[in-house]
Protein backbone atom coordinates (compact mmCIF):
# COMPACT_ATOMS: atom_id res chain seq x y z
CA UNK A 1 0.00 0.00 0.00
CA UNK A 2 1.01 3.63 -0.56
CA UNK A 3 0.70 4.39 3.16
CA UNK A 4 3.12 1.62 4.04
CA UNK A 5 5.59 2.78 1.40
CA UNK A 6 5.49 6.38 2.64
CA UNK A 7 5.88 5.36 6.29
CA UNK A 8 8.77 3.07 5.38
CA UNK A 9 10.54 6.02 3.74
CA UNK A 10 9.99 8.13 6.86
CA UNK A 11 11.13 5.30 9.15
CA UNK A 12 14.17 4.74 6.97
CA UNK A 13 15.01 8.44 7.10
CA UNK A 14 14.72 8.45 10.88
CA UNK A 15 16.84 5.33 11.24
CA UNK A 16 19.62 7.10 9.32
CA UNK A 17 19.33 10.10 11.65
CA UNK A 18 19.36 9.13 15.33
CA UNK A 19 19.38 12.80 16.30
CA UNK A 20 16.09 13.35 14.42
CA UNK A 21 14.52 10.32 16.08
CA UNK A 22 15.69 11.56 19.49
CA UNK A 23 14.29 15.04 18.83
CA UNK A 24 10.96 13.56 17.70
CA UNK A 25 10.65 11.57 20.92
CA UNK A 26 11.76 14.47 23.12
CA UNK A 27 9.33 16.95 21.58
CA UNK A 28 6.44 14.53 22.05
CA UNK A 29 7.25 13.49 25.63
CA UNK A 30 8.13 17.02 26.81
CA UNK A 31 4.75 18.38 25.69
CA UNK A 32 2.48 18.34 28.73
CA UNK A 33 0.20 21.28 27.92
CA UNK A 34 -2.64 19.20 26.43
CA UNK A 35 -5.06 16.87 28.29
CA UNK A 36 -3.45 13.45 28.79
CA UNK A 37 -6.76 11.70 29.60
CA UNK A 38 -7.85 11.80 25.95
CA UNK A 39 -8.62 8.09 25.74
CA UNK A 40 -11.03 8.38 28.67
CA UNK A 41 -12.66 11.46 27.10
CA UNK A 42 -12.98 9.69 23.75
CA UNK A 43 -14.54 6.61 25.37
CA UNK A 44 -17.04 8.78 27.25
CA UNK A 45 -17.99 10.65 24.08
CA UNK A 46 -18.28 7.39 22.15
CA UNK A 47 -20.45 5.78 24.83
CA UNK A 48 -22.81 8.72 25.25
CA UNK A 49 -23.16 8.97 21.46
CA UNK A 50 -24.24 5.31 21.23
CA UNK A 51 -27.84 4.32 22.06
CA UNK A 52 -26.73 0.76 22.84
CA UNK A 53 -24.47 1.89 25.71
CA UNK A 54 -24.83 0.04 29.01
CA UNK A 55 -25.20 2.29 32.06
CA UNK A 56 -22.64 0.29 34.05
CA UNK A 57 -19.86 0.81 31.49
CA UNK A 58 -20.58 4.54 31.24
CA UNK A 59 -20.76 4.99 35.01
CA UNK A 60 -17.45 3.17 35.52
CA UNK A 61 -15.67 5.46 33.05
CA UNK A 62 -17.33 8.60 34.44
CA UNK A 63 -16.25 7.64 37.95
CA UNK A 64 -12.62 7.97 36.77
CA UNK A 65 -13.21 11.72 36.28
CA UNK A 66 -14.34 13.05 39.66
CA UNK A 67 -14.75 16.63 38.43
CA UNK A 68 -16.99 15.66 35.52
CA UNK A 69 -18.99 13.15 37.58
CA UNK A 70 -19.60 15.76 40.28
CA UNK A 71 -20.73 18.28 37.69
CA UNK A 72 -23.27 15.84 36.22
CA UNK A 73 -24.66 14.99 39.67
CA UNK A 74 -24.90 18.68 40.48
CA UNK A 75 -26.64 19.50 37.18
CA UNK A 76 -29.19 16.75 37.82
CA UNK A 77 -29.77 18.15 41.33
CA UNK A 78 -29.51 14.63 42.73
CA UNK A 79 -26.82 15.74 45.14
CA UNK A 80 -23.43 17.42 45.18
CA UNK A 81 -20.21 15.53 45.79
CA UNK A 82 -18.24 17.01 48.69
CA UNK A 83 -14.46 17.17 48.60
CA UNK A 84 -12.84 13.96 49.80
CA UNK A 85 -16.03 11.90 49.60
CA UNK A 86 -16.20 9.06 47.09
CA UNK A 87 -18.61 9.53 44.21
CA UNK A 88 -21.86 7.63 44.66
CA UNK A 89 -22.41 5.47 41.59
CA UNK A 90 -26.11 5.26 42.40
CA UNK A 91 -26.34 9.07 42.34
CA UNK A 92 -24.42 9.12 39.09
CA UNK A 93 -26.78 6.54 37.57
CA UNK A 94 -29.83 8.55 38.64
CA UNK A 95 -28.26 11.73 37.25
CA UNK A 96 -27.57 10.18 33.83
CA UNK A 97 -31.11 8.82 33.71
CA UNK A 98 -32.56 12.24 34.54
CA UNK A 99 -30.33 14.25 32.19
CA UNK A 100 -30.01 11.81 29.28
CA UNK A 101 -26.98 10.67 27.28
CA UNK A 102 -27.15 13.73 25.04
CA UNK A 103 -26.59 16.09 27.96
CA UNK A 104 -23.69 13.99 29.30
CA UNK A 105 -22.15 13.86 25.81
CA UNK A 106 -22.26 17.66 25.57
CA UNK A 107 -20.68 18.04 29.01
CA UNK A 108 -17.82 15.67 28.11
CA UNK A 109 -17.27 17.42 24.76
CA UNK A 110 -17.38 20.84 26.44
CA UNK A 111 -14.79 19.81 29.01
CA UNK A 112 -12.54 18.45 26.23
CA UNK A 113 -12.76 21.72 24.30
CA UNK A 114 -12.14 23.84 27.39
CA UNK A 115 -8.88 21.97 28.05
CA UNK A 116 -7.64 23.34 24.72
CA UNK A 117 -9.03 26.80 25.48
CA UNK A 118 -6.96 26.70 28.68
CA UNK A 119 -3.82 26.08 26.59
CA UNK A 120 -4.92 28.97 24.36
CA UNK A 121 -4.94 31.39 27.29
CA UNK A 122 -1.80 29.94 28.91
CA UNK A 123 0.49 30.43 25.90
CA UNK A 124 1.82 33.67 24.46
CA UNK A 125 2.67 31.94 21.16
CA UNK A 126 0.38 33.49 18.55
CA UNK A 127 0.91 30.65 16.09
CA UNK A 128 -0.26 28.12 18.69
CA UNK A 129 -3.24 30.30 19.61
CA UNK A 130 -4.28 30.44 15.95
CA UNK A 131 -3.93 26.66 15.57
CA UNK A 132 -5.95 25.97 18.72
CA UNK A 133 -8.80 28.15 17.47
CA UNK A 134 -8.63 26.49 14.07
CA UNK A 135 -8.60 23.01 15.64
CA UNK A 136 -11.59 23.71 17.86
CA UNK A 137 -13.55 25.11 14.94
CA UNK A 138 -12.60 22.06 12.87
CA UNK A 139 -13.75 19.68 15.62
CA UNK A 140 -17.21 21.26 15.75
CA UNK A 141 -17.49 21.55 11.95
CA UNK A 142 -16.48 17.87 11.57
CA UNK A 143 -19.06 16.88 14.16
CA UNK A 144 -21.69 18.93 12.30
CA UNK A 145 -20.85 17.34 8.95
CA UNK A 146 -20.89 13.86 10.52
CA UNK A 147 -24.39 14.56 11.77
CA UNK A 148 -25.40 16.03 8.40
CA UNK A 149 -24.43 12.87 6.47
CA UNK A 150 -25.52 10.44 9.24
CA UNK A 151 -21.98 9.23 9.92
CA UNK A 152 -22.17 6.85 12.87
CA UNK A 153 -19.28 8.19 14.98
CA UNK A 154 -19.41 11.93 15.74
CA UNK A 155 -17.04 11.43 18.67
CA UNK A 156 -14.37 10.05 16.34
CA UNK A 157 -14.64 13.12 14.10
CA UNK A 158 -14.55 15.55 17.04
CA UNK A 159 -11.46 13.87 18.55
CA UNK A 160 -9.66 13.78 15.19
CA UNK A 161 -10.56 17.42 14.55
CA UNK A 162 -9.38 18.76 17.88
CA UNK A 163 -6.02 17.02 17.38
CA UNK A 164 -5.70 17.57 13.61
CA UNK A 165 -2.96 20.20 13.98
CA UNK A 166 -1.46 19.02 17.28
CA UNK A 167 1.87 18.26 15.55
CA UNK A 168 2.10 21.87 14.36
CA UNK A 169 1.12 23.06 17.86
CA UNK A 170 3.86 20.98 19.49
CA UNK A 171 6.39 22.37 17.02
CA UNK A 172 5.28 25.93 17.88
CA UNK A 173 5.54 25.25 21.60
CA UNK A 174 8.86 23.37 21.55
CA UNK A 175 10.89 24.88 18.70
CA UNK A 176 9.93 28.30 17.32
CA UNK A 177 13.20 28.63 15.40
CA UNK A 178 12.54 25.44 13.44
CA UNK A 179 8.97 26.57 12.82
CA UNK A 180 10.19 29.88 11.39
CA UNK A 181 12.70 28.11 9.14
CA UNK A 182 9.94 25.84 7.79
CA UNK A 183 7.69 28.85 7.11
CA UNK A 184 10.52 30.55 5.18
CA UNK A 185 11.09 27.44 3.07
CA UNK A 186 7.38 27.23 2.25
CA UNK A 187 7.43 30.88 1.22
CA UNK A 188 10.28 29.97 -1.12
CA UNK A 189 8.08 27.32 -2.76
CA UNK A 190 8.95 24.17 -0.81
CA UNK A 191 6.22 21.64 -0.04
CA UNK A 192 5.23 21.66 3.67
CA UNK A 193 6.30 18.07 4.30
CA UNK A 194 9.56 18.49 2.39
CA UNK A 195 10.37 21.61 4.41
CA UNK A 196 9.64 19.82 7.69
CA UNK A 197 11.77 16.82 6.75
CA UNK A 198 14.60 19.12 5.73
CA UNK A 199 14.57 21.13 8.97
CA UNK A 200 13.47 18.51 11.51
CA UNK A 201 14.18 15.12 9.95
CA UNK A 202 10.48 14.23 10.46
CA UNK A 203 7.15 15.85 9.65
CA UNK A 204 4.49 17.25 12.00
CA UNK A 205 2.12 14.40 11.08
CA UNK A 206 4.60 11.93 12.55
CA UNK A 207 5.07 14.18 15.59
CA UNK A 208 1.29 14.30 16.13
CA UNK A 209 1.02 10.52 15.76
CA UNK A 210 3.73 9.99 18.37
CA UNK A 211 1.77 12.11 20.85
CA UNK A 212 -1.59 10.51 20.07
CA UNK A 213 -0.04 7.06 20.54
CA UNK A 214 1.26 8.24 23.92
CA UNK A 215 -2.35 9.20 24.80
CA UNK A 216 -3.41 5.68 23.67
CA UNK A 217 -5.95 7.01 21.19
CA UNK A 218 -7.39 4.47 18.70
CA UNK A 219 -5.39 3.60 15.60
CA UNK A 220 -7.99 5.03 13.20
CA UNK A 221 -7.65 8.50 14.76
CA UNK A 222 -3.84 8.27 14.89
CA UNK A 223 -3.70 7.14 11.25
CA UNK A 224 -5.93 9.98 10.00
CA UNK A 225 -4.09 12.69 11.96
CA UNK A 226 -0.68 11.31 10.94
CA UNK A 227 -1.67 11.61 7.26
CA UNK A 228 -3.81 14.74 7.38
CA UNK A 229 -1.54 16.43 4.82
CA UNK A 230 -1.64 13.30 2.64
CA UNK A 231 -5.06 11.61 3.10
CA UNK A 232 -4.41 9.23 0.18
CA UNK A 233 -1.92 7.49 2.49
CA UNK A 234 -4.45 6.46 5.14
CA UNK A 235 -5.34 2.82 5.59
CA UNK A 236 -8.27 1.67 3.46
CA UNK A 237 -10.66 1.17 6.38
CA UNK A 238 -10.03 4.78 7.51
CA UNK A 239 -10.82 6.27 4.10
CA UNK A 240 -14.27 7.59 5.01
CA UNK A 241 -13.21 9.51 8.12
CA UNK A 242 -10.12 10.83 6.27
CA UNK A 243 -12.34 12.23 3.49
CA UNK A 244 -14.82 13.59 6.04
CA UNK A 245 -12.01 15.41 7.85
CA UNK A 246 -10.68 16.93 4.60
CA UNK A 247 -14.25 18.00 3.81
CA UNK A 248 -14.52 19.59 7.26
CA UNK A 249 -11.16 21.31 6.78
CA UNK A 250 -12.35 22.75 3.45
CA UNK A 251 -15.60 24.00 5.05
CA UNK A 252 -13.74 25.38 8.07
CA UNK A 253 -11.33 27.34 5.87
CA UNK A 254 -14.20 28.61 3.71
CA UNK A 255 -16.18 29.77 6.75
CA UNK A 256 -13.13 31.68 7.97
CA UNK A 257 -13.22 33.51 4.64
CA UNK A 258 -16.35 35.63 5.06
CA UNK A 259 -16.66 35.98 1.27
CA UNK A 260 -17.22 32.21 0.76
CA UNK A 261 -20.92 31.52 1.22
CA UNK A 262 -22.69 28.13 0.92
CA UNK A 263 -23.27 28.50 -2.84
CA UNK A 264 -19.61 29.35 -3.46
CA UNK A 265 -18.64 26.12 -1.66
CA UNK A 266 -21.15 23.94 -3.50
CA UNK A 267 -19.02 22.50 -6.33
CA UNK A 268 -16.36 21.16 -3.97
CA UNK A 269 -18.94 20.22 -1.35
CA UNK A 270 -20.83 18.19 -3.96
CA UNK A 271 -17.67 16.23 -4.79
CA UNK A 272 -16.96 15.50 -1.12
CA UNK A 273 -20.57 14.47 -0.49
CA UNK A 274 -20.40 12.07 -3.44
CA UNK A 275 -17.23 10.49 -2.03
CA UNK A 276 -19.08 10.05 1.27
CA UNK A 277 -22.11 8.48 -0.49
CA UNK A 278 -24.34 11.35 0.55
CA UNK A 279 -26.78 13.19 -1.69
CA UNK A 280 -28.53 16.52 -1.22
CA UNK A 281 -29.60 19.56 -3.23
CA UNK A 282 -27.78 22.88 -3.17
CA UNK A 283 -30.63 24.37 -1.15
CA UNK A 284 -30.45 21.57 1.41
CA UNK A 285 -26.68 22.05 1.60
CA UNK A 286 -27.11 25.80 2.05
CA UNK A 287 -29.59 25.36 4.93
CA UNK A 288 -27.48 22.76 6.72
CA UNK A 289 -24.17 24.62 6.43
CA UNK A 290 -25.76 27.86 7.66
CA UNK A 291 -27.01 26.00 10.73
CA UNK A 292 -23.53 24.53 11.35
CA UNK A 293 -22.06 28.04 11.08
CA UNK A 294 -24.57 29.57 13.52
CA UNK A 295 -23.98 26.78 16.04
CA UNK A 296 -20.21 27.24 15.60
CA UNK A 297 -20.41 30.96 16.39
CA UNK A 298 -22.54 30.31 19.48
CA UNK A 299 -20.13 27.61 20.69
CA UNK A 300 -17.07 29.79 20.15
CA UNK A 301 -18.67 32.65 22.05
CA UNK A 302 -19.35 30.36 25.03
CA UNK A 303 -15.94 28.66 24.96
CA UNK A 304 -13.78 31.78 24.99
CA UNK A 305 -15.71 33.65 27.68
CA UNK A 306 -13.52 34.11 30.73
CA UNK A 307 -14.84 34.54 34.24
CA UNK A 308 -13.57 37.75 35.80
Amino acid sequence: MLEQSTNQKIDSFLQKSPSALKKLQEMATQTKEFPSTQLLIYKLMRLTNDVTTFDTELINYLSEDAELASLIIQKAKIGVRLSGIKISQSQLKQSIKRLGYGFVYNQVQNKFAKEYVRVYYDTDNQQVKTLIKKSLRLAYVAKGIAKMINYDNEAQCFCAGINYYVGEMILGLRDRIAHNEIVKMQQQGFDKKAAELSVLGFDTGELAARKLEEWLLPDHIVNVVRNHDNPVNVKDHNYKIAILMKFAEFVNDALLNKQSGPHAMWDKAYDYLAKLDSRMTIDQWSDKIRLIYIQLLETEHALYQRKV
